[in-house]
């Protein structure tokens, strides 16, 4: 969601979510955050028109998948809203792959055991059902709670485990989970993923035109794609990856910079960190030592000696080259400061 409260003709109210104004935006997302495709929700602007008797999440998705290769091994993961028979049939007949949770209004003629049935037989238990013609297998398993999910490339088999806490025996204990929910757990989340991170450094703008909200909410989601990239190269070159504000902060301050170098910046090995040196401006050599007017008066702030090899905080400056100097008991650096 982009947060939004003006006037615009595709502005959406969603009640569960934090933001539950503003403009909703359906994503396509890898494993690892990068996002793929996006586009803005827009109600009945988003239908087809060619009578199609899909659900509008159906037709989401197949626009979302329509750029995929055919036959090319790719998989699909998506959650209950997405989740329906309709569609994971016609993406494999395009031999694309599809995994996710499901509602089971969804799955009209398929008993799986009840919530009650599995949760007698023990934590981690699970049952499944697989449809004849088409291969599409059907999984509930109970751990907390039953969670039920659709597949067409993956099953229960092989079982493995996984550790949890239990609350009775106050001690954690393998679990049986079946292949399908360690597939989904490993590859479901990009756009989630995507979303948190287009979330941390957000562009504080204020318009009256609604586009624009749009368009820099877009162009942080492109700051956080390069980021990706940056940090996947970085991992295969061993070299430690910036933190995304300290990317971003770079990206702005290069696409700013008047006299930006030219060609693809070498970002993937930071910059060595350089000593600080503390430069005291001084009047030309011709000034300080011509010995005329040099007079020393009394300054209202106290501020660094100007002299070389002295640090020390002075009232005292010379009236003709405005530097602070000092005149004590102790040093005189007024006198040093003017001959040598």
């Amino acid at each position: 969601m982009i947060l939004f409260k003006g006037r615009s003709g595709i502005k959406q109210y969603v009640r569960n979510k934090p933001h539950k104004w503003g403009f909703k935006l359906w994503g396509r997302a890898g494993a690892s955050g990068t996002l793929l495709e996006v586009e803005v929700y827009q109600g009945a602007g988003n239908q087809q028109s060619d009578g199609s008797q899909l659900s509008k999440t159906t037709e989401t998705v197949l626009r979302m998948t329509a750029n995929v290769p055919d036959g090319k091994n790719y998989k699909v993961f998506a959650d209950n809203l997405f989740t329906s028979l309709p569609l994971v049939k016609i993406l494999k007949e395009r031999g694309i792959f599809y995994t996710g949770t499901v509602r089971m209004n969804r799955l009209k003629g398929c008993s799986l055991s009840s919530e009650a049935d599995l949760k007698k037989t023990g934590r981690g238990s699970s049952d499944s059902k697989v449809e004849v013609n088409s291969g599409i297998v059907a999984v509930r398993w109970y751990d907390n709670r039953t969670v039920d999910l659709v597949s067409s490339h993956v099953g229960v088999e092989p079982v493995s485990t996984v550790v949890r806490y239990d609350k009775k025996q106050k001690k954690n204990i393998t679990v049986p989970c079946p292949e399908i929910i360690k597939v989904y757990n490993k590859f479901m989340g990009g756009v989630d993923l995507h979303d948190s991170l287009t979330a941390l450094y957000r562009f504080p703008i204020k318009s009256k035109r609604w586009y624009m909200y749009i368009f820099f909410y877009t162009t942080n989601m492109m700051v956080v794609n390069a980021w990706l990239r940056y940090r996947s190269h970085a991992q295969v070159l061993k070299v430690r990856p910036m933190r995304l504000a300290e990317f971003q902060g770079r990206l702005a301050t290069q696409l700013v910079s008047p006299k930006a170098p030219v060609g693809r910046p070498r970002i993937l090995s930071p910059a060595p960190r350089l000593s600080r040196v503390h430069h005291r401006s001084a009047p030309p050599r011709e000034v300080r030592l011509d010995g005329h007017n040099h007079l020393p008066e009394w300054s209202q702030s106290r501020e660094r000696c100007k002299a070389e090899d002295c640090s020390a905080l002075s009232y005292v400056k010379c009236a003709k080259c405005n530097k602070h100097l000092c005149l004590n008991k102790s040093r005189n650096c007024f006198a040093s400061f003017h001959t040598a």
